[in-house]
């Protein structure tokens, strides 16, 4: 709708109510300052965040003094940069964990991720896993990988599995390969092999 019909439309609304002139000149000031501005609108769209590189099907390979120390797999990955730099995972990742001997330690997976770039960070979203050499798994919704500190950390609820017994709390923290971890709040263990 032009400005044109909106004033005429205002006009004959109040000549029909009797309302004066004062009214009529504040309404049009009104409907003129509600007008976009073509240029702030382009502003807003350019501020719309778009990958400057999308890849599909990518394995990485991290590593450590020359030795491969994590092996990473997506069906998908989005990079952008913006101010903060960072790497979408939006079908989410798998992530294989290897000794110094080149052996799979640890494997991690979730349905989404994202991973800053300058901090080094992974922060693993929706159905997390966790799993150790020793067959321990790691249940969450939420982890965060840091590979400067190498730690795995979450203040989420999870889910732990080992040796027969289920261990539910929160506030976890780990080494990167999943071996030696702490669980700051337990809620409980339920022995899994008791027989009935």
């Amino acid at each position: 709708m032009t400005t044109v019909v909106r004033l005429k439309i205002i006009y004959s609304f109040l000549k029909k109510t009797n309302i004066n002139t004062f009214i009529l000149l504040f309404t049009a000031m009104f409907v003129f300052s509600c007008q976009t501005n073509s240029q702030k609108m382009e502003a807003l769209v350019k501020d719309i965040e778009e990958p400057v590189v999308i890849s599909q099907d990518v394995e990485w390979f991290y590593t450590k003094n020359g030795i491969t120390s994590h092996r990473l797999t997506s069906p998908k990955v989005l990079r952008f940069e913006v101010e903060k730099e960072y790497i979408e995972f939006p079908l989410g990742l798998e992530v294989f964990s290897f000794n110094l001997l080149g052996e799979q330690e640890a494997f991690m997976k979730s349905d989404y991720a994202i991973q800053y770039l300058d901090d080094k960070i992974i922060e693993a979203k929706g159905g997390v896993l966790l799993e150790n050499l020793k067959g321990e798994k790691l249940e969450t919704e939420s982890l965060i990988w840091d590979e400067k500190r190498e730690q795995i950390f979450t203040e989420a609820l999870v889910k732990i599995t080992k040796q027969g017994q289920l261990i539910i709390g929160e506030g976890f923290e780990s080494n990167t390969s999943f071996s030696k971890y702490t669980l700051t709040n337990s809620r409980g263990i339920i022995n899994l092999d008791q027989e009935e």
